[in-house]
């Protein structure tokens, strides 16, 4: 129950930031949100038969768990990097890469031990580093898909 609240307010939370989001940006960057949410949903979908990384509780949990993640803090920070950092590929990057990192391992530590969620074949390593490479394609697909290339 505890970690359901906790789910919750994480999700409020994020989208609560949003208020704040110009309408304009939202318009401009929620295309390569979407993109990205949709390849970190096949890489949840592939968590539960390649045993991936183990939610406590059932598919309910796992499936409450991804949606409250993918559409909560990711979705919006996704939002919130590319309008903060979109047109300097370094800044892009390095936020990205401290946010990946943090999420690869402190982040997951922490929840291990609060029981939310634990890595099991996939190592914070690999974590990091399919994560990160989102971030990449991610940056290409904004360029392309807004025509930013001269």
């Amino acid at each position: 129950m505890i970690h359901n609240l906790f789910r919750l307010i994480m999700v409020l939370i994020s989208w609560s930031t949003l208020l704040l989001y110009p309408k304009r940006d939202f318009k401009r960057y929620l295309p390569v949100t979407v993109f990205v949410t949709g390849m970190v949903s096949i890489l949840l979908i592939l968590s539960n038969p390649y045993r991936l990384w183990r939610v406590s509780g059932g598919l309910g949990s796992k499936l409450f768990n991804d949606l409250s993640f993918t559409l909560g803090p990711f979705f919006t920070a996704n939002l919130w990097v590319f309008r903060l950092a979109y047109g300097s590929i370094w800044q892009y990057l390095g936020i990205n890469l401290v946010m990946d990192y943090l999420l690869a391992y402190p982040v997951s530590k922490l929840f291990k031990k609060m029981n939310i969620y634990q890595l099991d074949r996939l190592k914070p390593l690999y974590f990091f580093s399919i994560i990160s490479s989102f971030a990449i394609l991610a940056y290409g697909f904004q360029y392309y898909f807004r025509g930013d290339r001269r």
